[in-house]
C-alpha cells in the first residue's frame, strides 16, 4: 500500500510522507502552508467558514467534479489524488481579484470578514459547476454558511449578479431607480453597488485541473495506508481488501466522507483503525431498474441528488412526485459541504434519532445490500431493521452496506416528507416524518399506510398500530380522528432535545399527518386543497429580495469629501480574498506554546483537589496553570476578577475555568486536559431564573425608580390589569472565537499581547495587575476582530490574562485560541429576564400609570448586571419615546449558577424594550384597539416632557420615521390583506405589527465617554491614523478615514490605519454602545484640525502648491507633523439613580419605525417573515451603505434574540446549546422574503460628528416587531378556536410556544 500523500493545493503539488491521519485539511492549510484565509470558527462543519473547493477526476467517466467541503472536518489523508482550491488560490489584491471576490466586496457583503472566505468559496464552487446559475441555485448555495454580521442580504445581492436571471433588484420598482419624496424635495435613491463596474466572469480563466492527477489513474486506484500512534487509516481499492482488513482489525470503523469520524479521531486517546471506502470499486455506481434506483453505498448525497433530479425531470405522475419528495428530504440534510462528501450508505448505517434519510427510507420501504466480509456473501435487508431499539446498528462488525435500493412510487402510491427544525437549513430535526399510503386499485381504500417519524425515539419509528388498523379504511375526513387517536398510544415519544418537549413532539406527529391527509385528499379529488402553506418544503422557498433607501448628498460637496457618501469598507477586498489578518492568522513563533483551558463540570461545587500529574507527564506538556499560579490578585470593577480568571475554592457555573494546560502544540494541550482530575463536593445550585426568584436569590437592596403618582393614575384609569413577560438568553456567536497571543519581551517585565477584544485598555489593566507590573510594560494591540457584539468586551479579558500568565511563566510566546464549545461555555450571555406589570389605561389606550417588577439573571457574577440595572429602570420609564407620567419600576438582580449576564448588543435597552412593547400590546389587545392607535396616543410629541422633566429632542423625527414606515409598508392595505387571508385560511395565519423606535445613545460610565487619536503625516504626504477604537466589522476605520480625508482635504487612499494599540493611544474606552464613531471620529477630526492649522501658513505662502509641497515645507521649517486629538462628551451627561432629575444618561436619540408581516403554521408553530419595512434615523449618515448593512445585520441578530435562538441548560447546569450545531443563529434562508430598509436623513443639534448618529445597536430594536407580529397571527388562530382572553408570548417566540398558544384543534 502507498504511504505517501500526493495532492495539489492552489495548483502547487504537495508530496508528504508520514502524514498523521488526525491532521485535518484545515490544520495543514493554516499551520504548514500558512494559507490562513480558510478560517476555523466552529470545528464541527456547522458554519462554513472553513469552506474550500475540492476537485477530483473520475477515470471511468473521465469527468472532473468540483465540490465544496468543510476543511475543519476533512482529514488531510482524504485528499490524496485530489486538487484543493482555497480562497487564496482564486485571486488576491496583489495580483487580480476573482469576480466572486470583487462582487462580494463591492456589494458591501463583508463586515467583520471572518466568514467571507467561506462564502466566496461556496459561490466559486457553484460557478465552477454552473457558470450561469439560477437565482434559486445561488440562494441555496449557502445552506452550509453562517454569518452573524451582515444579515445576508448584501451577500446575496452581490452574488445574484452572476445569474442569467438577474435583473437589477426589483425591475421597474428597483430601489436604485425609484424616486422618493423627502421633505418636499425629490431625492433619488443611491445605488448600493453598480453592477456595470463588475469584472465579467470568464470560466476559461479559472485554474485548470492538474494534468498529472488526470493522466495518472493510480491516484484513484491505488490503495493507501497512513499511520500514527493512535490512528491507522486505510483506503482500500477492492472489497477483497476490505475483507482482509476487517478480518485483521475486527473493531475497525468504516467511513466515506469522514463527517463524523473526522472529529472523533482528532481527539482519540486510544488506538483506532479507520477503513475509508471512498474509492472501493463498484460502490460508487448509480443505476436504474424497472422498479427502483440502485445506488452504491459510497455515492454521495450530492451525487444522488443530482441523479434523482435528472430522473425526476424525465418522469411524471406519482413517480415524479416520489422523486420530488425524496429531493425535498435530501435538500434538508446538512449543507452542500456535508452532502458533497457524506454517502447514502454511511448515513443509513449511522442512523440516529433524527436521521432524515433513515426516516424517509423506512417509510418508502427501501432496502440495502449487506456484504459479509468474512464469507463475501450479500443479503438484502430492510432499512428499518438495520437499527436496534436503542438506536445502535444491528449490523455485525463483519458486515457493511454495499448498495441501496430506492423504490419508485407507483400509480396508487403517495409519499410525503416533512421536517420541522429550528432553522431552515443546517439543523437537525425536532421531528421529521415520511409518510406513504398505498391504495387498492381504483379506490380510496387503504392497502398500506406507513407513518414513520424521527426525533421522538432513539431511531426512526413506524406507527405500527396505525399501519395495522387502517387497512381497507376509506381516505375520508373520519380517518384523521381515527389515526390521531391511535398515534397517542402507538408512539412512545421519549427522546427529548433542545428542539422541543415530548408533549410538543407528540402533537407534531398528529398534525403532520393532517398535512399529509390534506395533500393526498386534494390529489384524489383532483382539486386545490385548502390553504396550507408547508414551510417545511424549503427547496422551493420563495426567493428573497429587498430595497435599500437612503438620501444622496447635495452635489456641492468637495470632490474629495466623501463624508456622507457610500464608501467601500477599507478591508473589503482583503476580507474577500482571505488576506485580512485576524489574531490566529498571525504565523506561529518557532518556540510558541499553546494553551487549552480546563473547565469545571459542576454548576456549583467545592474544589477538593486538582490532580494534573498525569496530564503534565504527557508528551509536549510544559505545565498546568491554576489559581495558585496567579502572581497578584486582579480586581477591576465590573469586568475582571482573579476568581473570574480561574476558580479557586469553588466552581460557580458549569464551564468555569479551573486551569489551563500549556504544551508545545494545541493538539497536545487538548489531549492532556482530558487527564486533569478534579474532585468536587456538590453545593446547592440554582439554574433557572424562576427558581432564583422563588428562593429570593437576588442581591440586597433592589433598585427603585418612581415618578409621578401611580395611585392617582390607577384611580383615573378606565381599565386596570396585570400581566407578565419573560425573555430568554442569547449567545453572542461572533464568528472568530476568543483569541490571544502573548509574547514576553525579555526585559523589565514587558509583554506584548495581540488579543481579539473590544477593550484593549481593560485587557492591559488586567494583565498589569496580575503580573504586578505597570501598564506601560504591557502592550496590547489588535488589527481587527471577527465580530464582538459585546462578547469580546468584559468576557474576553480573562483569556488574554491567561495567555500572559503562560508566556511570562515559561518565558515563551503563548497562544490561546478557544474552541467553540469552550468559548460558549466559558463566556457570558444576554441576561434572562422576567417582569410582571400592572397597568392602568384609558378606553382610548392612553397609559395613565404602570408598575413593573423586573427580575434579571446576573448569573454567577450578579454585580456586573447590578451596575446596569439603574439605567435599565431609566430606559423603562423615559427613554423609549412614550409619554409615561406615573411609573414605578423595581429591579431585582438575581444570581444563578450559570454564565454571567454579559453585555450583548443592546445590553441595557433590550429588556426594557421587551417589557414596554409587551404592555403596550397588552393594552391594545384588552381594549380591542388597533396597535397603531395605542402607539400613537402614547408617543411623545414635540414639546412633551419625559417623566423626569426633560424634553425629548427632535421628537418630530420619531413621527417622521413613523409616517415614512406607515406609507412605505402600505400598512393600511396590508392590514386588509392580512385580515382577508386569515378569513380564508384555517391552518395558516398571518400577523402584522408596526412599532416606533427610540434609542438613546450614551454611556452609563462617564469615563467611557472619551476618545483619543494620533495622526501622523509623513514627508511623502501619506497619513497614518491611530485611534482607540476597535474595528469589528462596523466600518469604524473606514468612517474615520473619511473624516480625516474631509478635514485634511486629501484623497482617502493616502490615509492608512494599521491597528489599535495601547502604546499609541492609551486608556481607550471599550468600543461599545454605538459610540465608537462619535468618540474616536471626533478625536481624529480634532487631531486633523490641529495639523491643518499648522499647515495653513505653508499653503497660504504657496497657494498653487500641492499637499506634498506644503507637508515638506512644514517639515523643513521644523513644524511638527504629528498631532493628538481628544474628545469627551459633556460632564452633565452623567445620570445617577439617586438623583434622577439631574444629569443625563443619553447624548442624543436615534429614532425609527418598523412594520413586519409574518405567517405562522398553526399545526407546527413554524413561521416565516414575509416582509420587513424598516426606517432608521442616523442623523446625517457618514456612510449610508455601511449603515444599511448594520441595520440588516442588527435586525437579524435581534430576530434571533426575540424569535429563534435558544439557550438551553440541563438540570445540572450543563449548557446544551454549546456549539454551531446545537445553537442556531439565523441562516441565509431565514431572512425576510422582502427585506426593505431605509435611512432617514435628519438634522440634530445634539449629534456629534458631522450630524451623524450611532448605528450599531439601535436597529436591533426593530426586530421586536417580528415577535409581536407573530403574536398577532396567534391571536387570529385563537379567535378561530373561540379563545378571546389575553395571552402572553414570551421571548424567544419559538415554534413550540407558537403552536401551543394557537390552540388549534384538528379533530
Amino acid at each position: 500500500m502507498n504511504t505517501r500523500l500526493v495532492c495539489y493545493i492552489n495548483g502547487q503539488k504537495i508530496v508528504k510522507e508520514n502524514v498523521r491521519p488526525e491532521t485535518t485539511l484545515l490544520q495543514f492549510l493554516r499551520q504548514e502552508l500558512c494559507l490562513s484565509g480558510t478560517k476555523l470558527a466552529c470545528g464541527d462543519g456547522g458554519c462554513g467558514s472553513c469552506t474550500v473547493m475540492v476537485s477530483s477526476y473520475n477515470p471511468s467517466s473521465k469527468l472532473i467534479r468540483h465540490y465544496s467541503v468543510n476543511a475543519c472536518l476533512m482529514p488531510l489523508v482524504a485528499v490524496h489524488g485530489l486538487a484543493v482550491t482555497t480562497v487564496e488560490g482564486i485571486g488576491s489584491t496583489k495580483t487580480k481579484l476573482h469576480p466572486v471576490q470583487e462582487r462580494l466586496a463591492k456589494a458591501y457583503g463583508t463586515q467583520c470578514g471572518f466568514c467571507s472566505p467561506g462564502f466566496v468559496m461556496s459561490m466559486y464552487t457553484l460557478l465552477r459547476n454552473y457558470p450561469e446559475p439560477s437565482m434559486a441555485q445561488i440562494e441555496t448555495a449557502f445552506q452550509g454558511n453562517l454569518c452573524r454580521c451582515t444579515g445576508y442580504r448584501a451577500i446575496l445581492a452581490g452574488f445574484r449578479s452572476f445569474s442569467k436571471e438577474w435583473r437589477c433588484q426589483e425591475g421597474e420598482n428597483c430601489c436604485q431607480i425609484q424616486n422618493l419624496s423627502v421633505d418636499g424635495d425629490i431625492k433619488v435613491c443611491s445605488k448600493t453597488f453598480d453592477a456595470s463596474e463588475f469584472a465579467v466572469y470568464d470560466p476559461t480563466q479559472d485554474p485548470i485541473f492538474p494534468s498529472e492527477l488526470q493522466l495518472d489513474a493510480t491516484f484513484q486506484t491505488q490503495s493507501l495506508c497512513f499511520k500514527s500512534q493512535n490512528v491507522d487509516w486505510y483506503r482500500p481499492r477492492h472489497l477483497d481488501e476490505v475483507s482482509q482488513l476487517k478480518q485483521q482489525y475486527p473493531d475497525a470503523v468504516y467511513t466515506v466522507g469522514a463527517t463524523s469520524i473526522g472529529k472523533y479521531i482528532r481527539n482519540s486517546q486510544s488506538k483506532i483503525v479507520v477503513i475509508c471506502l471512498t474509492n472501493v470499486e463498484g460502490l460508487d455506481n448509480i443505476t436504474t431498474t424497472d422498479t427502483c434506483i440502485k445506488a452504491g453505498a459510497t455515492v454521495t448525497l450530492a451525487s444522488l441528488f443530482e441523479y434523482i433530479e435528472m430522473q425526476a425531470s424525465k418522469s411524471e405522475g406519482n413517480q415524479k412526485a416520489g422523486f420530488e419528495c425524496f429531493l425535498d428530504m435530501l435538500h434538508q440534510v446538512g449543507g452542500h459541504q456535508l452532502r458533497n462528501v457524506a454517502s447514502i450508505g454511511s448515513n443509513i448505517a449511522s442512523g440516529g434519532p433524527t436521521s432524515d434519510i433513515c426516516t424517509m427510507m423506512t417509510a418508502i420501504g427501501a432496502t440495502v445490500d449487506v456484504y459479509n466480509v468474512l464469507d463475501k456473501s450479500t443479503k438484502t435487508k430492510d432499512v428499518f431493521g438495520l437499527h436496534k431499539e436503542d438506536g445502535k446498528s444491528s449490523l455485525e462488525p463483519h458486515e457493511l452496506i454495499s448498495g441501496v435500493y430506492i423504490p419508485y412510487m407507483k400509480q396508487n402510491e403517495y409519499v410525503y416528507w416533512h421536517k420541522h427544525a429550528e432553522r431552515t437549513d443546517l439543523a437537525s430535526a425536532t421531528v421529521n416524518s415520511a409518510m406513504k399510503v398505498k391504495f387498492n386499485p381504483d379506490t380510496n381504500s387503504i392497502k398500506d399506510l406507513v407513518l414513520c417519524y424521527g426525533g421522538i425515539d432513539n431511531k426512526s419509528v413506524i406507527a405500527t398500530q396505525v399501519r395495522e388498523k387502517t387497512r381497507e379504511k376509506e381516505w375520508t375526513q373520519d380517518l384523521v380522528s381515527f389515526v390521531c387517536g391511535l398515534l397517542g398510544d402507538d408512539l412512545d415519544v421519549t427522546w427529548s432535545s433542545v428542539g422541543g418537549s415530548t408533549n410538543y413532539k407528540r402533537s407534531l406527529t398528529a398534525n403532520i399527518f393532517l398535512k399529509f391527509f390534506i395533500k393526498v385528499q386534494s390529489s384524489l379529488q383532483n382539486a386545490e386543497s385548502e390553504i396550507i402553506h408547508d414551510f417545511s418544503s424549503v427547496r422551493h422557498k420563495p426567493l428573497s429580495s429587498g430595497s435599500q433607501i437612503f438620501e444622496t448628498l447635495p452635489m456641492g460637496q468637495n470632490g474629495i469629501d466623501y463624508v456622507g457618501q457610500p464608501v467601500l469598507h477599507k478591508s473589503a477586498y482583503q476580507q474577500a480574498t482571505g488576506e485580512a489578518v485576524f489574531c490566529d492568522d498571525i504565523p506561529t513563533y518557532n518556540n510558541e506554546l499553546h494553551i487549552a483551558l480546563v473547565t469545571g463540570t459542576k454548576a456549583h461545587a467545592k474544589i477538593l483537589s486538582i490532580d494534573a500529574s498525569k496530564a503534565e507527564n504527557m508528551p509536549g506538556v510544559k505545565g498546568f496553570l491554576s489559581y495558585k499560579d496567579i502572581p497578584n490578585p486582579v480586581n477591576i470593577p465590573r469586568t475582571t476578577t482573579t476568581e473570574g480568571i480561574f476558580a479557586n475554592e469553588k466552581v460557580l457555573y458549569h464551564g468555569h475555568a479551573i486551569g489551563a494546560i500549556v504544551a508545545d502544540t494545541l493538539e497536545q494541550a487538548v489531549a492532556a486536559r482530558q487527564h486533569v482530575h478534579v474532585e468536587y463536593e456538590d453545593l446547592p445550585a440554582v439554574i433557572k431564573l424562576e427558581t432564583a426568584i422563588r428562593e429570593k436569590r437576588y442581591l440586597p437592596n433592589p433598585k427603585v425608580l418612581e415618578v409621578g403618582d401611580i395611585e392617582a393614575g390607577f384611580k383615573e384609569a378606565d381599565l386596570v390589569f396585570e400581566g407578565h413577560i419573560s425573555m430568554g438568553s442569547q449567545e453572542h456567536f461572533y464568528m472568530e472565537p476568543n483569541s490571544c497571543i502573548a509574547v514576553p519581551i525579555g526585559e523589565a517585565g514587558e509583554v506584548d499581547i495581540t488579543t481579539a477584544t473590544q477593550s484593549l485598555n481593560t485587557a492591559q489593566e488586567s494583565i498589569s495587575q496580575m503580573l504586578g507590573v505597570p501598564k506601560n510594560r504591557v502592550r496590547c494591540h489588535v488589527k481587527r476582530i471577527g465580530g464582538g457584539f459585546g462578547g469580546k468586551g468584559m468576557c474576553a479579558e480573562k483569556f488574554s490574562t491567561v495567555a500572559a500568565l503562560a508566556a511570562t511563566k515559561f518565558n515563551r510566546p503563548a497562544r490561546l485560541i478557544l474552541d467553540r464549545q469552550t468559548d460558549m461555555c466559558a463566556t457570558g450571555k444576554r441576561s434572562r429576564m422576567y417582569a410582571k406589570y400592572k397597568v392602568g389605561c384609558s378606553n382610548e389606550g392612553k397609559i395613565l400609570a404602570h408598575e413593573i417588577e423586573v427580575y434579571e439573571d446576573g448569573g454567577f457574577f450578579g454585580s456586573f448586571l447590578e451596575f446596569g440595572m439603574d439605567f435599565q429602570l431609566l430606559v423603562l420609564i423615559c427613554e423609549q419615546g412614550y409619554s409615561f407620567n406615573n411609573v414605578k419600576v423595581t429591579g431585582f438582580t438575581c444570581e444563578t449558577n450559570t454564565q454571567f449576564g454579559a453585555a450583548v448588543r443592546g445590553y441595557i435597552t433590550i429588556p426594557p424594550l421587551v417589557i414596554t412593547q409587551a404592555l403596550v400590546n397588552d393594552v391594545a389587545f384588552r381594549l380591542g384597539l388597533p396597535i397603531e392607535q395605542v402607539h400613537k396616543i402614547n408617543m411623545l410629541k414635540h414639546g412633551d416632557q419625559t417623566p423626569l422633566g426633560r424634553e425629548l429632542p427632535d421628537a418630530h423625527t420619531l413621527h417622521t420615521c413613523w409616517q415614512r414606515c406607515w406609507e412605505s409598508s402600505n400598512y393600511v392595505e396590508k392590514k386588509k390583506m392580512v385580515e382577508e387571508f386569515n378569513k380564508k385560511s384555517k391552518w395558516n395565519k398571518r400577523g402584522l405589527y408596526i412599532a416606533p423606535i427610540t434609542r438613546n445613545v450614551g454611556s452609563p460610565v462617564y469615563a467611557w465617554s472619551q476618545g483619543a487619536a494620533l495622526v501622523n503625516i509623513y514627508t511623502d504626504g501619506s497619513v497614518w491614523v491611530n485611534h482607540g477604537g476597535i474595528e469589528m466589522g462596523q466600518g469604524l476605520h473606514t468612517k474615520l478615514i473619511q473624516v480625516a480625508s474631509k478635514v485634511l482635504e486629501v484623497p482617502q487612499d493616502v490615509i492608512h490605519i494599521t491597528e489599535t494599540t495601547t502604546d499609541c493611544v492609551p486608556n481607550a474606552m471599550p468600543t461599545i454602545e454605538s459610540m465608537g464613531t462619535d468618540l474616536f471620529g471626533m478625536a481624529v477630526k480634532r487631531a486633523c484640525e490641529k495639523l491643518v492649522t499648522r499647515l495653513a501658513p505653508y499653503e497660504a505662502s504657496n497657494p498653487n502648491g500641492k499637499w506634498k509641497d506644503w507637508v515638506l515645507a512644514a517639515y523643513n521649517d521644523c513644524t511638527s507633523l504629528s498631532a493628538t486629538g481628544f474628545y469627551h462628551h459633556p460632564k452633565e451627561n452623567n445620570w445617577e439613580l439617586e438623583k434622577p432629575r439631574e444629569g443625563n444618561f443619553n447624548i442624543y436619540y436615534t429614532y425609527g419605525a418598523v412594520a413586519v408581516e409574518v405567517e405562522i403554521d398553526c399545526l407546527t408553530g413554524a413561521h416565516r417573515v414575509i416582509q420587513v419595512d424598516g426606517v432608521m434615523d442616523f442623523g446625517r449618515s457618514l456612510n449610508p451603505t455601511i449603515d444599511i448593512g448594520q441595520m440588516e445585520g442588527a435586525f437579524m441578530m435581534g430576530y434571533g434574540c426575540f424569535v429563534s435562538e435558544q439557550i438551553v441548560y440541563d438540570d445540572e447546569g450543563r449548557l446544551l446549546t454549546n456549539d454551531a450545531t446545537t445553537y442556531k443563529i439565523p441562516g441565509v434562508r431565514d431572512i425576510p422574503t422582502k427585506f426593505n430598509m431605509q435611512i432617514l436623513t435628519s438634522h440634530s443639534d445634539e449629534a456629534v460628528l458631522y450630524g451623524s448618529k450611532g448605528v450599531g445597536e439601535p436597529p436591533l430594536h426593530m426586530s421586536i416587531a417580528v415577535m409581536f407580529a407573530i403574536k398577532d397571527a396567534i391571536a387570529a388562530a385563537r379567535k378561530d378556536a373561540g379563545i378571546e382572553e389575553p395571552f402572553q408570548l414570551n421571548s424567544p417566540a419559538n415554534a413550540e410556544q407558537i403552536h401551543t398558544l394557537c390552540s388549534t384543534k384538528i379533530i
